[in-house]
Formats: C-alpha cells, sequence, structure tokens
C-alpha cells in the first residue's frame, strides 16, 4: 500500500483509506492521498482486489467477462475484510473510510462489516446492490441476485450505520452509477439521525455525470477532517 504522511504528523493522527474505483491503481490515488495528508491525517490507499500489483490482477478482464457480477462481489467483499486488517495493521481504535466509484461500493461493504470505520465519504458509489441486477433481468434463484439480497447495504446499513457520519456525493446525470441508490439510502438513513442531523449529508451535483472532482475531493477532505478528528 501507499502512506502519505506529511513531516510533523504525530505517529497516532487520524488514519484515512481511500479506495480507488474500477480499473484504477493506488498510484493513482496519490493526490488524494496528499489532500488528506495535508489536512493532517494519515493517508492510506492498497490496490483493491484484481487490481494494480495484486497477483490475480491480470486475471480481471477474464473473470469479469465470465461472471461479472459474481467477481464484482468477490471484489466488494475482499477488500472490505482487507480494511480491517489494514485497521489491525495500524493499530487504530478508528478511521475513515473514502470510497472513488468501485471504491464506494466497498465502502458501503466496510461500512456494513468494520465498526472501527467511524467516519465515511462515498463519492459515485451505490448502497444498492439489488436494483441493477433487477434491471439486468435477475432475480430470486440467481445466485448473484440471492448473494446481493442477503448484502445488500441499502437495507442493512440503517441498522447499523447510524450515528455514525456519513457524507454522499453523486453527479446527478450519472449514467453508470446510478444516484438512485444513494438517494433512497438517505430517505432511510434521515429518520435515524434526528438526534444528530449534521452527520448524515447527500450533495448531488446538477448536470454532473461519472467523473471525480475536485470539489468532491475538497468536501470529503472538510468531512472526514471535521469528524474523525472530533468524534
Amino acid at each position: 500500500g501507499l502512506v502519505v504522511n506529511l513531516e510533523g504528523l504525530a505517529p497516532d493522527a487520524p488514519l484515512v483509506i481511500v479506495l480507488h474505483g474500477l480499473g484504477g491503481s493506488k498510484e493513482k490515488m496519490l493526490p488524494v492521498l496528499y489532500e488528506f495528508a495535508r489536512s493532517g491525517c494519515r493517508a492510506v490507499a492498497f490496490d483493491v482486489r484484481l487490481h494494480g500489483e495484486r497477483s490475480d490482477a491480470p486475471a480481471r478482464e477474464t473473470l469479469l467477462g465470465a461472471d461479472y457480477f459474481g467477481t464484482t462481489a468477490d471484489m466488494i467483499e475482499g477488500t472490505a475484510q482487507d480494511i480491517s486488517r489494514l485497521i489491525d495493521h495500524f493499530g487504530a481504535e478508528r478511521a475513515a473510510v473514502h470510497g472513488i466509484s468501485l471504491g464506494g461500493y466497498i465502502s458501503f461493504a466496510a461500512l456494513l462489516a468494520e465498526p472501527r470505520l467511524h467516519t465515511a465519504s462515498v463519492a459515485m458509489g451505490s448502497p444498492d446492490w439489488v436494483g441493477p441486477l433487477q434491471r439486468f433481468g435477475l432475480g430470486p434463484g440467481h445466485p448473484a441476485y440471492d448473494r446481493a439480497v442477503l448484502l445488500n447495504p441499502l437495507d442493512m446499513l440503517p441498522q447499523t450505520l447510524p450515528p455514525r457520519p456519513l457524507l454522499m456525493l453523486h453527479g446527478a446525470a450519472d449514467e453508470v452509477v446510478s444516484p438512485g441508490g444513494v438517494i433512497a439510502l438517505e430517505q432511510k438513513l434521515r429518520p435515524l439521525y434526528a438526534a444528530h442531523p449534521e452527520r448524515l449529508a447527500l450533495e448531488l451535483y446538477p448536470g454532473h455525470g461519472h467523473s471525480y472532482s475536485d470539489e468532491m475531493l475538497r468536501r470529503s477532505v472538510e468531512w472526514v477532517g471535521n469528524f474523525l478528528r472530533n468524534p
């Protein structure tokens, strides 16, 4: 993995884990890591399963071609497990996660599995794993559908997430990952954050498609800095 610590940063500074998108790598996250480090965090990125320097990365396209949904689910769930190992490695009692696109999907899975993830900022990810399968004509009895129903963050996060801080950033015109998932999650979570409304935010960018922007990064650094350092 890549770790960016600026000079003078305390060894117990807040830990932020940054997750790249499909086809990306930890190296492409360096500008993002640097901005988190400038804000006073220990910023860490690593290659998602089947990416970058992972030994199985050359097989990614073949595996996706053979079983797109099953392979994607394996990447999401496996990388979420890696996040817990990373938190163990750094000995952090709590951490933040910032996921982009596929990294956003992984962030939602990790929030379900890892209570030490205290704060999250998700850009262009979705907690709705069932809706896309339905649009592809998959339903009950299909392995991918049954797996998605069992683990669907859209249904599960309201039981375990509040009142942890969650920021969701999405282009309103995103045709790659529908904003419908984060809109539905915000609606489900909003009543559960009645005592802490400032800890839940959804920001939709009119006319914006599936691309990571400087504004998304700025808001994410601000969000994590505010809540991870001031629980």
